[in-house]
């Protein structure tokens, strides 16, 4: 839909005759619509009113039709103006033998052939019919006039002195014709009322009515209207709706001219009954075009209508009324003052920048796609935000002073997956954009500059801060180490026969002996190897050793206490050493060590006991 709208304002820019006739035609509608809608809530009213609201439309329609046609006038208004790209006009060039290329057009459709036939007659066809038809009207009522005034006579002196008792103007005159069927009046300043033959045969009363209706025209100037009306009509000939308002005019003038006759003097019945009496010997179709017919017009049926209804309105327009006619007058000016205009477009330029972005800051892993998002939204709203394009207008003045200022579109997308982003300005100068583009790129790098070096001076402050309190730690605890080695020195626990030097002395002194006694017991256990080796040399061959009850439990408790070590190292490798299990196991190899112990003690004393026994 939006390409069929922009392709017909395309095609309306490129014909601007023919762009001309749509404005004028839309204008006009607009005017009649409204026009109509003020004059429903007036039917109410008296037909003064409604002919106001008529009147004021055929001049706005004139109007309309003398601003679309003189091309060098300028609504005092408004211009409303349509701008339309235009593409480039699509041209074939064909390679030929000769050194110029040969430019080949495509041929016009019968569709092009018609818009070109009416952007170059249009106007003056519009022109040239109203004016036709314009003069056609002019020299009918002229001819018209010739005729009445050789086949009419003057008016019996009933008549005249009909019109002196009314205060009718002096120049007012009446006559009677041949073969006019209807009163009629023409001119204005030296106005004239026709009276048909039939005239002569009325009453006082049915004469008096009708001069009055007579009257009631020339003191509206309704004839100075109704040629106004004519005009606009025919300039307006192929507007349905200002024939429209034409018809509607000249009905409300005639029920005006009623309700005036009325009021000057009468009954509304009896008028009434005058009309269809005087209508009835009439033919169906009247053609009066040398002034304004009492009849012709709308039907008798609906005068009748219109005069049997009560009104209290009737022959003056109340302050509602007046209200809604001065409200109509302003909105049909507007209406009629404002141009429309198809124009085109003026080239935009385009320039494009890449921006990567760095620097951001993530915690938790959870957390990062949402810090991403905000972290490059910020980005682009920042491109974007009013304060950039300050910033870099500013820019662009300092560096650029003879550049002309233009209004800059700036859109700012990230490519998709990355963090790369598109700057884009658009302006009508191309200079201008690619200027105020580096500028702005110049502004927001600047910016986000500032931003982190606030960001570092608030890092560093924050660095120092901590420095400063491990400092202050560190002294404390210095300051208790050195107290702490103050009242605890070595040398001072010693001279002073401290608890804590005693406990140490004796500590070492236990331990000292436990060293003794375990190179007593390795020596021990070197000489009941030997010994036994011994034994087993100084046995006969053949014979097998057989080993000693002490031996024996020795060897077996030395096996025990081999396991025992690694069920202990196995239980370590799962469980604390203060386990229940490690403690149970720890006993057991604190006891297999005290067994072992003996029995080392005992076949030690045995082992020596033999080789003594041996010696001797």
């Amino acid at each position: 839909m939006n390409d069929l709208v922009e392709s017909f304002l395309r095609i309306l820019t490129l014909n601007p005759n023919l762009a001309l006739l749509l404005t004028a035609f839309l204008t006009s509608t607009a005017v009649v619509c409204v026009a109509w809608v003020i004059a429903l809530p007036l039917q109410r009213h008296s037909a003064h009113a409604r002919s106001l609201v008529w009147r004021i439309t055929m001049v706005l329609l004139l109007a309309v039709a003398a601003w679309r046609l003189m091309p060098k006038s300028t609504p005092p208004v408004a211009v409303v103006e349509w701008r339309v790209t235009l593409p480039a006009a699509p041209v074939e060039v064909i390679p030929a033998m000769s050194k110029m290329p040969a430019m080949i057009l495509a041929e016009e459709t019968w569709w092009q052939q018609g818009l070109a036939l009416v952007e170059d007659t249009g106007a003056k066809v519009w022109l040239g019919v109203a004016v036709v038809l314009l003069f056609w009207r002019v020299v009918s009522a002229y001819a018209g006039l010739i005729w009445l005034g050789k086949h009419s006579k003057p008016s019996p002196e009933s008549v005249k002195r009909l019109l002196n008792e009314m205060n009718g103007p002096c120049r007012l005159s009446s006559r009677v014709a041949e073969r006019l069927h209807s009163p009629m009046l023409t001119a204005w300043l030296k106005p004239v009322i026709w009276l048909p033959l039939e005239a002569l045969a009325w009453d006082e009363k049915r004469l008096n009515a009708v001069l009055r209706h007579e009257v009631a025209h020339w003191r509206r100037a309704d004839v100075p209207w109704h040629w106004l009306a004519q005009i606009t009509v025919c300039l307006w000939w192929w507007q349905p709706l200002a024939w429209h308002a034409w018809r509607r005019l000249r009905t409300e003038t005639e029920h005006a001219a009623d309700d005036a006759a009325v009021l000057a003097g009468g009954d509304a019945h009896d008028y009434a009954r005058m009309l269809v009496e005087i209508a009835a010997g009439l033919p169906t179709r009247l053609q009066n075009v040398a002034g304004l017919a009492m009849f012709g017009g709308e039907p008798v049926r609906q005068r009748v209508r219109e005069l049997m209804k009560h009104n209290r309105w009737r022959g003056r327009v109340g302050v509602g009324a007046l209200s809604l006619i001065a409200i109509l007058a302003v909105i049909l000016s507007v209406l009629a003052t404002t141009k429309m205009e198809f124009t085109q477009k003026k080239p935009i330029y385009q320039s494009v920048a890449k921006l990567v972005a760095g620097g951001l800051n993530t915690t938790a892993a959870a957390s990062w796609r949402e810090q991403n998002q905000d972290f490059y939204g910020t980005i682009i709203e920042t491109i974007e935000s009013a304060e950039m394009k300050r910033r870099a207008l500013e820019r662009v003045k300092a560096l650029n002073p003879n550049l002309n200022n233009h209004d800059v579109e700036i859109m700012a997308s990230q490519h998709k997956a990355s963090a790369i982003f598109s700057i884009q300005a658009r302006c009508e100068d191309g200079k201008y954009a690619r200027v105020f583009l580096d500028a702005l790129l110049d502004e927001f790098i600047a910016f986000r500059q500032s931003i982190r070096e606030q960001a570092g001076g608030k890092v560093l402050n924050t660095f120092l801060q901590e420095i400063v309190k491990k400092q202050k730690v560190m002294d404390e605890k210095t300051a208790a180490l050195a107290a702490f080695q103050k009242e605890n020195n070595v040398v001072m626990l010693a001279n002073a026969n401290n608890e804590t030097a005693t406990r140490l002395y004796a500590l070492r002194k236990q331990r000292d002996e436990q060293r003794t006694e375990a190179a007593g017991m390795k020596l021990a256990l070197d000489d009941i190897s030997a010994a036994l080796a011994a034994r087993k040399r100084e046995s006969r061959p053949g014979s097998d050793f057989i080993p000693t009850d002490a031996e024996a439990s020795y060897l077996k408790t030395k096996n025990e206490l081999f396991v025992f070590d690694n069920d202990r190292k196995f239980l370590l490798q799962t469980r604390k050493p203060d386990h229940v299990e490690v403690l149970a196991l720890d006993e057991k190899i604190a006891k297999a060590k005290f067994l072992l112990q003996a029995l080392a003690e005992t076949s030690r004393r045995s082992c020596n006991s033999d080789m003594k026994a041996c010696h001797v």
